[in-house]
């Protein structure tokens, strides 16, 4: 039985390659001890331990890189960290900042990250200020388990897992997770007062849009299939083409209480 994880995913194009942006991303992880990393890196080799949130910031967050390709000028940016918790609550995550490409392309940024799930936990808040911190061009919070996770998934459900919003090329919104936020270019598909007339939590904040489909969400893990009936009746409140994923998991309740976190 695949055990749930919460995930967080974020795209952003502002600017957040700063001190005062780096002490609010690094408070919000740190506030919950569960969520407090213990190793980082620049990539997928973990060899160096999380000292502190001060430390983190002076030696991790937006540290400047420079790209230098054969026949062109050198190209500097900024480098964002990646962590990881080997605890008993196992997480990891990374930062990507926003960049303007030599073309004068906007390339989005990306707050990732996925934990092991646990109801003490308050992931939303993490969302909800990680969200705020990035004015998010589109973000998602979902709690992954057996109903999805298929062994052999679509593209498109393979997209929702990983949390990918398809990247430059190919930009778009896999699926509707618990709670989602829409702003810069995807706040104008959001019929506010239809979907809170719907019952739906909604909160407006600097041109983001939030959305939850239920009041907590620990709702996917304790009852998917109330959550699956609400997700699907929230997906008809947008235009038909909008999400990737047009149906919902199937059964449902064959999976519901395989869900249930042990």
């Amino acid at each position: 039985m695949t055990k749930p994880t919460a995930l967080i995913a974020i795209d952003t194009s502002t600017d957040l390659a700063t001190p005062l942006a780096g002490r609010i991303f690094i408070d919000e992880l740190c506030r919950e001890p569960k969520l407090t990393p213990e190793l980082v890196s620049w990539d997928e080799k973990f060899k160096d331990p999380f000292i502190s949130p001060e430390h983190f910031l002076e030696k991790w967050w937006a540290q400047i890189a420079v790209m230098r390709a054969e026949g062109e000028p050198p190209f500097e940016f900024y480098w964002g960290p990646h962590w990881k918790r080997k605890s008993k609550l196992a997480s990891r995550g990374y930062v990507k900042y926003a960049k303007t490409n030599k073309f004068g392309d906007r390339i989005p940024g990306t707050f990732w990250f996925q934990s092991r799930w646990e109801r003490s936990v308050n992931f939303d808040q993490v969302f909800d200020r990680w969200a705020s911190l990035a004015r998010a061009n589109v973000g998602m919070l979902h709690l992954f388990g057996e109903a999805e996770n298929p062994v052999a998934p679509t593209a498109a459900e393979s997209r929702f897992q990983s949390g990918s919003f398809g990247g430059p090329l190919n930009p778009g919104i896999p699926n509707i997770g618990w709670a989602m936020a829409y702003g810069e270019g995807y706040a104008h598909e959001v019929d506010v007062d239809r979907i809170r007339a719907h019952g739906f939590p909604v909160e407006v904040r600097d041109g983001v849009v939030v959305i939850r489909v239920t009041e907590q969400l620990s709702d996917v893990a304790d009852d998917f299939p109330r959550f699956s009936r609400r997700r699907a009746e929230l997906k008809s409140l947008f235009r038909p083409d909008l999400f990737w994923i047009k149906d919902e998991p199937k059964p449902v309740l064959t999976v519901m209480h395989e869900l249930r976190p042990t």
